[in-house]
């Protein structure tokens, strides 16, 4: 398989259903995209999190959220995409709208997400972000989602 029919398939797989999930605040869902083993680090608040614990903190988070009559959305950008058979390195930039007792809220962020295909699909395996540098003139100079053929 080509890089580019590679990364139209983390689209596919991890990337588009992350951002539909997370704004629909389907934990379950957004949560399936992660493997049962997943190391998940935010540098941000200094946390190294397995499966368990980040899906207990993500469903309290994303109810909460709802409980306010809150909203969540999320972009990716993308500096870096490698991808192997049944690997893939993917470094890019966040970008969060979120809107929590009525305050809209912009929050930028910096991630490196390591995914493996097993089963036909690929999953998040190892999920770390971080806020250092991260802007909005930082995300939108990073390539967009669907321009696949930058990483070729």
């Amino acid at each position: 398989m080509s890089v580019s029919g590679a990364l139209r398939e983390l689209n596919r797989d991890v990337w588009e259903p992350f951002r539909g999930h997370y704004r629909n605040l389907d934990a379950a869902a957004f949560l399936d995209l992660h493997e049962p083993g997943l190391i998940r680090a935010g540098g941000v608040i200094g946390q190294v999190l397995g499966h368990a614990d980040y899906a207990r903190q993500t469903t309290e988070w994303f109810a909460r959220v709802a409980a306010d009559g809150g909203a969540l959305d999320i972009r990716f950008r993308f500096v870096e995409r490698l991808v192997g058979a049944d690997v893939a390195a993917e470094r890019g930039l966040f970008r969060i709208d979120a809107v929590r007792s009525g305050e809209p809220k912009v929050f930028h962020g910096r991630f490196h997400v390591f995914s493996r295909r097993s089963a036909g699909r690929w999953r998040i395996a190892v999920d770390y972000d971080s806020d250092d540098g991260a802007t909005e003139e930082a995300f939108a100079a990073a390539v967009d989602l669907a321009d696949v053929a930058a990483f070729e």
